[in-house]
């Protein structure tokens, strides 16, 4: 985790009848709270020292392989059972700034207590936190599972977020491709690439880390629970359907832009091979009257230079007709806006 982020711990505390929120919590106060009637969410937030991690490690009991992956924030989405402790870890994106920005959360689920390690949550966790607030009934009874899959929801929905800007962009890229074509569409066609197939990587094994939570061997989760782990699964499956539409709206979009420039060329090349097709026979004609011999036709005729100007001239008109009528030349632009809103 970046060490420019200080460590701030909150703590939730809250049962059907009452909800309280601590802000710079110290975990050595955790054991003064009654568990058994209470749910307990400790949000660890920001750079974790040392001294933090292995405070909470013991505090928690939390097993030395997960404090492991808590700390190196390059994990891949999965769940691990550990004696009596769950942890799950996925990444987390949003959009802040114009910019996509991604980071790992990492959950330890035990009886009636959710921690959470993040290095920031960018208001991820705000709705959740506004229901225990509003006495939700669903989020202040359900116990300290229904919080966690809550959480886990709250981290998914961000992601359409992520979806709709991507989308925007490609959007956008779209028109400025049918447009003008120019290099540096290249090189942002290249870099929508490069995300959008990271996103999509730490996506996909999101959807095995919700059904592994709904097997019947994850005894952490209440049967009646379970459910609702359905909705969270049918929205990872609705975001990584999003994800296949953009590789393929971008795959597109690549193919349009070589294309595009394939049309480009093919014009200039239409438009040169047009040119030569007339200024060949001027160049003959000329040609042969640019050779040095004594004695040729209308050399010594007084009208003989703007008699071989008619003559270049009307073979020109006849060349360009004939062009014309053959289909050879045309002023449609296949870029223009106008040709296709047609």
């Amino acid at each position: 985790m970046s060490t420019r982020l200080p460590t701030s711990i909150v703590m939730h505390y809250f049962n059907a009848d009452e909800y309280r929120q601590e802000r710079d919590f110290r975990l050595e106060d955790f054991d003064n709270y009654d568990h058994q009637r209470y749910v307990c969410w400790i949000n660890i937030q920001g750079a974790l020292r040392a001294d933090t991690m292995q405070q909470a490690a013991r505090i928690f009991r939390i097993h030395p392989l997960v404090v492991e992956d808590i700390v190196h924030t390059v994990q891949r989405p999965k769940i691990e059972e550990y004696d009596d402790r769950l942890y799950v870890v996925l990444r987390m994106f949003i959009v802040h700034d114009k910019k996509i920005i991604d980071q790992q959360i990492s959950f330890i689920l035990f009886d009636n207590v959710v921690v959470t390690f993040c290095e920031e949550n960018f208001g991820v966790f705000s709705q959740v936190i506004e229901k225990l607030q509003n006495a939700d009934p669903a989020l202040r009874k359900r116990g300290e599972d229904f919080l966690l899959y809550a959480l886990l929801d709250s981290v998914v929905d961000k992601y359409s977020e992520v979806l709709e800007f991507l989308s925007e962009e490609i959007e956008r890229l779209d028109e400025s491709v049918i447009s003008k074509q120019t290099n540096s569409q290249l090189l942002q066609l290249q870099k929508l690439k490069d995300t959008l197939l990271y996103v999509r990587k730490k996506t996909y094994p999101v959807r095995d880390l919700v059904n592994n939570l709904m097997r019947y061997e994850i005894s952490f989760f209440d049967e009646s629970n379970k459910y609702y782990l359905r909705d969270l699964q049918d929205h990872v499956m609705r975001h990584i359907e999003e994800l296949d539409f953009l590789r393929e709206q971008l795959h597109a979009l690549t193919d349009t832009y070589y294309s595009m420039q394939n049309y480009r060329m093919n014009n200039v090349m239409k438009t040169l091979t047009g040119i030569s097709f007339i200024m060949l026979p001027l160049n003959f004609i000329a040609s042969i009257y640019g050779m040095n011999f004594e004695y040729m036709p209308g050399l010594t005729d007084p009208w003989g230079f703007w008699e071989i100007i008619l003559v270049m001239l009307f073979v020109t008109i006849s060349l360009v007709t004939f062009a014309f009528r053959r289909g050879w030349f045309s002023f449609d632009d296949f870029t223009s806006r106008k040709i296709w809103r047609k």
